[in-house]
């Protein structure tokens, strides 16, 4: 299981696709399943960028695969509880217009990934995505 810690910036984004790619090239994995894991792993970077209160400077991503699963587990270091998996649905059949902002990234993981599991132990919080890739 592969672990990197990426500093808490927006900066930090490219490294994290290259990490996925190095990781799906290790094991023979069609280059195409990036697409998704980097959307996933974005989205819930950049939440806990945004919204992880009193973090560290650094937060750790574990990639792993168990064919045909690929799991990515995020974790964000003495942090306040924020978990995005509470986030309500998004009813994308209303109008934009009537719609608040926000959630549509949550959204999308929801809809990529076959299982996301949230937990906040000891002032650490874990999110935890898994995605079957068809290679």
């Amino acid at each position: 299981m592969p672990e990197r810690r990426f500093r808490r910036s927006f900066e930090s984004l490219e490294a994290i696709y290259a990490f996925i790619r190095e990781v799906l090239a290790a094991h023979g994995i069609d280059p195409e399943a990036a697409y998704d894991l980097d959307l996933i792993a974005e989205e819930l970077f950049t939440n806990m960028v945004k919204y992880g209160r009193g973090g560290k400077d650094d937060i750790a991503i574990v990639l792993e695969w168990a064919a045909p699963t690929f799991t990515i587990r995020l974790t964000d270091f003495e942090v306040d509880r924020f978990d995005p998996t509470s986030a309500p649905e998004v009813d994308t059949s209303r109008p934009i217009q009537d719609r608040h902002a926000g959630g549509l990234g949550i959204h999308l993981v929801r809809q990529i990934a076959d299982h996301i599991e949230y937990r906040h132990e000891h002032g650490d919080s874990t999110i935890v995505i898994t995605k079957r890739l068809g290679v």
